[in-house]
């Protein structure tokens, strides 16, 4: 008389094919999670450089000049925020804003927005106005 034992639980080789299954998931995914991160941060700057851009036109209408400054959370430079009325939210440590102001005499009559991702610094978007 022979005992017939049940199998209880998995064969290494089916826990291998499992990883192995599990690895290329992986290996397609996460390139293309990291592509659509990128997308978006550089969406992100183009949108927040317009934004300030749309900022230094009112207060370019308000005191007929543009203002030039840095507003940088990672070292906590912020020339910006009090005089343009303008705090960026949600992603305000994420990148840093950069205004240089163009002049003819004393008057600044052009501007340039570069906002550059703190971490990242191939994330970037510039704003120009002639």
């Amino acid at each position: 008389m022979y005992r017939t034992f049940k199998q209880a639980g998995y064969t290494l080789v089916e826990l291998m094919v499992a990883v192995g299954i599990v690895g290329v998931m992986a290996g397609i995914a996460i390139p293309t999670y990291q592509g659509y991160i990128s997308t978006t941060s550089g969406a992100t700057a183009r949108t927040n450089a317009e934004i300030l851009a749309g900022f230094l036109d009112t207060y370019y209408y308000e005191n007929d000049t543009y203002l030039a400054g840095v507003y940088d959370p990672s070292t906590s430079t912020d020339d910006l925020t009090a005089a343009l009325d303008w705090n960026p939210t949600g992603d305000d440590d994420l990148f840093r804003y950069v205004i240089t102001a163009g002049s003819s005499g004393n008057i600044a009559d052009s501007y340039t927005v570069t906002v550059t991702m703190i971490n990242d610094a191939s994330v970037s978007a510039s704003v120009s106005k002639p």
